[in-house]
């Protein structure tokens, strides 16, 4: 019926939906950086964050959520302490509204990686 199709057509001319799959790291350092910022016009879910230890030697990190709407960070890890040669994954999704950032900081230079897997949807308005 070409009712449902100009419907149809119309939302999908409206708005044209994209998944995009991301994965970013950093070597995290003694001051606070960015590791994962979701970029604008999108929506992202942070499947997974993996801190790794690379030293041989204790390291304290400190993961943070960066909230934009109220400007406001929250504690992943809060100086939480690594083992020499160790790996932390975190599983529980986490859900980021555009340049809403996951921040990270760890006691020793060079010591500690973090990689973040996310997925950004966007919806982009054709009108």
């Amino acid at each position: 019926c070409y009712c449902w199709y100009g419907l149809w057509s119309h939302f999908f001319l409206r708005f044209n939906m994209t998944t995009k799959n991301r994965t970013v790291g950093i070597e995290l350092s003694t001051s606070s950086a960015d590791v994962y910022t979701a970029p604008p016009n999108f929506k992202s879910t942070v499947e997974s964050i993996v801190v790794c230890n690379k030293s041989s030697s204790y390291v304290d990190v400190t993961l943070q959520w960066y909230n934009s709407d109220n400007t406001t960070n929250y504690t992943i890890f809060g100086g939480t302490r690594l083992e020499p040669n160790s790996t932390v994954q975190i599983t529980e999704a986490l859900y980021l509204q555009l340049n809403d950032k996951i921040k990270g900081s760890a006691t020793l230079n060079s010591s500690v990686e973090v990689i973040v897997k996310a997925t950004e949807q966007y919806a982009v308005s054709t009108l």
